[in-house]
């Protein structure tokens, strides 16, 4: 119907059967329309109207609108493809941001605890029990380790120290005999941290002791 109608506007037109503000909008339209402007000019050229003209004329206005659709519907199905890929780009970087976000920070703090751990081992006494004694610290090793750590001066000469003693019937050390000269500095100290140090359980005491470096 529509198409029929252009066809009718095109042959009043030419046939001078439109009044002058018909004539004025068909014009305008035909301005900014080529394929109207060709048909107007191209049935002007056929000096009347007859069953064949507006046969062929139909279908090249057809032929038009059916291109028109297709072109629109190209330009939109491209920018429709275009603005998915886009959102899918959008949300592969969100998602690698996340998981980067998650995991290095996850490693960094990792490290640094692995760093920290290593450091407290470097600068933790060690207390080992030697073979044949059975005097055995009343609040673990560890404890005495840490104890040993705070209290003693660093000063000591060497790195591994053994350490003979007995306990009495209350926990406390005594004739306690660190292995090293008797002019060493870290053998009075280590007799006195020893006495202020926790209690011990059992009757004789045989240890080394092992610096960090």
């Amino acid at each position: 119907m529509e198409n029929n109608y252009q066809l009718s506007r095109i042959h009043n037109y030419v046939q001078g059967l439109m009044n002058k503000e018909d004539m004025y909008t068909l014009e305008r339209e035909a301005l900014e329309d080529p394929f109207l402007r060709d048909a107007i000019e191209g049935y002007n050229l056929q000096h009347g109207v007859d069953v064949k003209s507006l046969s062929l004329l139909q279908q090249r206005l057809e032929e038009r609108i059916a291109s028109n659709i297709e072109r629109k519907n190209r330009f939109y199905y491209s920018w429709q493809r275009l603005a998915l890929a886009l959102t899918a780009a959008v949300m592969f970087v969100a998602v690698c941001t996340l998981l980067m976000l998650r995991y290095f920070p996850n490693k960094a703090v990792k490290n640094e605890t692995e760093v920290l751990l290593m450091d407290d081992v470097l600068q933790h006494t060690t207390v080992i029990p030697m073979s044949g004694s059975d005097a055995v610290p009343s609040e673990g090793w560890d404890a005495l380790g840490d104890f040993i750590s705070k209290n003693y001066s660093g000063l000591n000469e060497t790195r591994r120290i053994e350490v003979h003693f007995k306990v009495d019937a209350l926990g406390n050390p005594y004739d306690i005999f660190p292995q090293v000269s008797a002019e060493s500095e870290i053998r009075g100290e280590i007799i006195q941290i020893l006495q202020a140090g926790p209690k011990w359980n059992g009757s004789v005491g045989d240890i080394e002791i092992v610096f960090p470096e």
